[in-house]
């Protein structure tokens, strides 16, 4: 599933299927931030091991964004 059609998913499930208001936009906004701060902190741990760039990077997103 595209990063898009999720938020618009994850959006719609929030707000019971109505447009999110102004403050439910910025704290999905202010989520998402958090994320990508974890995630680049989880990948500057993974380099500075020695883990490949692109492994590391892969094992960052499998971390984080596990389906199911």
């Amino acid at each position: 599933m595209s990063t898009i059609t999720g938020y618009a998913f994850d959006s719609l499930a929030r707000t019971g299927g109505k447009r999110p208001g102004l403050f439910d936009k910025v704290r999905m906004i202010a989520e998402a931030m958090r994320e990508g701060h974890i995630a680049a902190r989880r990948y500057r741990e993974l380099t500075a091991l020695g883990v490949a760039h692109d492994k590391a990077a892969a094992q960052v997103f499998a971390e984080l964004y596990r389906v199911g």
